[in-house]
């Protein structure tokens, strides 16, 4: 992108990433760009909105009336994968459990009834 010229005032407009490239000697523009490369990864891979923020604070410096102090600073929101759940059913008191209250215990212990295969009668296909 070339320099621009506001219809306004004439003034001419310097690219923003001309700027960009130049704050804290180009390191704002590269982590931007990894920043944006590990979002479109995490956005691919989970299928939901990320975002990413490019911060330019602009001050004065103090005892010169002409210069500014210029900086940057990248930030990104990944999307998150979404946290494994379990059912819990609840008591009257509030209480988290892994069993039902509302419904009845099985009285004794489950066994495995084991039929007996006559081997004698199976064929091969």
């Amino acid at each position: 992108m070339t320099d621009q010229t506001t219809e306004d005032d004439g003034k001419q407009v310097r690219p923003f990433a001309a700027m960009l490239q130049e704050i804290q000697g180009g390191a704002v523009a590269d982590q931007a760009a990894t920043a944006l490369q590990e979002l479109v990864s995490a956005v691919n891979e989970l299928g939901k909105k990320g975002e990413m923020t490019v911060k330019i604070t602009v001050q004065p410096l103090k005892g010169n009336s002409q210069a500014l102090n210029v900086s940057g600073d990248v930030t990104s929101k990944p999307p998150r994968p979404e946290p494994a759940a379990g059912v819990f059913f609840f008591d009257e008191d509030g209480n988290l459990l892994r069993d039902n209250p509302k419904q009845a215990a099985i009285p004794g212990v489950l066994r495995e009834i084991k039929q007996a295969v006559n081997h004698d009668n199976i064929r091969e296909v």
